[in-house]
């Protein structure tokens, strides 16, 4: 095996591993992010977690869409004193949750 294709298997072991991770913790993290509550009164929505930025996407025609993403921007500023850009995409209403730079 020669160098290359060590550092593409590792690069896939890596992934593989988060790639793992992720998938069991995925319903801590949305239910960190979005509260406990308020998920299970969401029932078609799309979460993109990063490290700096979070991006909850909610369909338009969702019930009660505002108070519920007024909530989520609520416990996120509380929780992580982060911002939130909430903006229309497409037949979605969506939440851009941005956290603060924190020191090393």
């Amino acid at each position: 095996m020669d160098k290359n294709q060590e550092n593409s298997k590792k690069m896939d072991d890596i992934f593989g591993e988060v790639e793992k991770f992720l998938k069991e913790k995925e319903q801590y993290i949305k239910e960190s992010i979005i509260g406990s509550r308020i998920i299970n009164e969401l029932t078609d929505f799309t979460l993109d977690v990063g490290l700096k930025k979070t991006y909850l996407c909610v369909n338009r025609d969702h019930e009660n869409i505002f108070p519920i993403l007024t909530k989520v921007t609520e416990n996120f500023i509380q929780a992580y004193g982060g911002t939130a850009i909430i903006y229309p995409k497409g037949d979605n209403i969506c939440l851009e949750l941005i956290t603060p730079k924190r020191g090393v």
